[in-house]
């Protein structure tokens, strides 16, 4: 019995929830990542490749925008089940496109794609973001954040062994997929091992707030009133922005190196991500600063290195664009290769560092703090992290030069800049907010939001 009762709570522990969620975005998330970092597959072109991505964040720009009341509605667990099954035929179309040149299943793919992950990209923020306790929240971020560059970490391991002598740009061998569609098969299973909110047991004895009664109209009301939340408007811009990066990266990748060189980026980002997610975690974490010390620490940190690196990939893009024909850089072609992947590395690195932060941030929204509120708000703003990833998607599908992407691109996250400051080292404790918050609180009681109950052994 002691045994028994000391898997339970292994079992119920916030942690176990948090590798879950990892476990699930390993599958998903981060498996897509890998396929993504491939590069466009069989007759596809990188203008197919975008437009099947452009589609899936299309979709889930409505979708996550939804999805936090759907979360509320059926749980988390059970979003996060569905949304992890709607990943898989994404993989299968890539794998038929290779092979055997298919579009239309790419493009099916990619729109079940997209409505499964705006189900999962909302549970799975909501249980990463709002399970842990606020001590612990750095670190457990960081965690289902480093879980998830196995992903392209198993991928890049994939294509590197079936690639490794393929010294030319172009396709991946079309077996490198049948081991990630497997591997996203496995999703939804590990969805079901989650517990539910009100079986967590949290070291510090604190309950998790859920909604125990709820619908879609109260649902609809209360994500209007986090609509106008000020400090929530603030992180907009950069969660719009901080995606952008990533699709000109990867024709970046596409277009000057060769499959070889490519598996081993997706091989390496993965590793420096996983260090980046940890990392950020613990720093978000230290008892010795005060949080809003922190909190204001790391975005400095975050400010100048993501800016130095779109500097170092704004003067390699310059040099590269200024050749008459675009090189394939392979392993050991000497000192450009070299500072080439580099700063891709680089930007990969400083990318994951800022989107942990963000993720952390998030939590920390003021006026959002009641039952519910938490998947509302990662819906939010990942609905709109979908809406700059479809549209960077999107300009990746035209005929624009990557040299006009990366202008794009380094223009945005210079956009995103002043409200950040603003939402980071603003005094949000003011009177004023404090009464907003206290009216919001009231509205929220005619909403029907109740406090659940838990006693000391976890049930209701």
């Amino acid at each position: 019995m002691v045994a028994l009762r000391y898997f339970i709570d292994i079992y119920r522990s916030c942690l176990f929830q948090i590798v879950i969620v990892g476990l699930v975005a390993f599958c998903e998330p981060g498996i897509w990542t890998a396929l993504n970092n491939l590069g466009a597959g069989g007759n596809a072109s990188p203008q197919l490749n975008n437009a099947a991505n452009a589609l899936t964040y299309g979709l889930m720009s409505v979708g996550c925008f939804l999805a936090g009341g759907v979360t509320n509605k059926i749980t988390a667990k059970w979003t996060l089940f569905i949304g992890a099954a709607f990943y898989t035929p994404y993989a299968a179309g890539l794998y038929c496109n290779n092979r055997y040149g298919n579009e239309w299943f790419l493009l099916l793919g990619a729109a079940l794609c997209g409505i499964g992950a705006s189900l999962l990209w909302a549970s799975e923020a909501a249980i990463a973001v709002g399970y842990p306790e606020e001590e612990k929240r750095g670190r457990y971020v960081g965690i289902w954040m480093g879980i998830r560059q196995m992903g392209p970490l198993v991928g890049g391991a994939i294509s590197l062994a079936l690639n490794v002598n393929t010294a030319h740009v172009g396709k991946v061998t079309y077996t490198t997929y049948l081991g990630l569609v497997a591997i996203s098969s496995l999703g939804a299973p590990f969805a079901l091992l989650l517990s539910q909110p009100q079986n967590v047991i949290r070291k510090n004895g604190t309950k998790i707030p859920y909604m125990k009664k709820t619908s879609f109209a109260i649902e609809a009301r209360a994500i209007w009133k986090q609509l106008r939340n000020k400090y929530m408007l603030l992180l907009i811009p950069v969660f719009l922005a901080g995606q952008f990066g990533t699709t000109y990266q990867g024709n970046y990748l596409t277009t000057y190196f060769t499959v070889r060189s490519r598996a081993l980026a997706s091989f390496l980002t993965a590793v420096v991500g996983a260090i980046a997610n940890i990392t950020t975690g613990i720093m978000l974490d230290l008892k010795y600063f005060r949080k809003e010390t922190r909190s204001k620490a790391v975005y400095i940190f975050v400010l100048v290195f993501v800016t130095a690196a779109w500097t170092w990939n704004a003067v390699t893009q310059t040099k590269l664009s200024r050749m008459a024909d675009p090189p394939a850089f392979d392993l050991g072609d000497g000192a450009f290769f070299n500072s080439s992947f580099t700063v891709y590395m680089f930007f990969k690195f400083f990318y994951e560092v800022l989107q942990t932060y963000i993720y952390w941030l998030m939590a920390e929204i003021k006026g959002a703090q009641q039952d519910g509120d938490i998947a509302r708000t990662t819906g939010i703003l990942r609905s709109w992290e979908s809406i700059g990833s479809t549209i960077a998607y999107a300009v990746g599908a035209t005929s624009w030069s990557n040299l006009n992407q990366m202008i794009l691109g380094f223009s945005l996250w210079g956009f995103t800049i002043p409200f950040t400051i603003l939402a980071v080292f603003g005094n949000w404790n003011n009177a004023t907010f404090e009464n907003e918050n206290e009216e919001t609180e009231a509205d929220n009681s005619s909403l029907e939001a109740q406090r659940v109950v838990i006693n000391s052994d976890g049930k209701d």
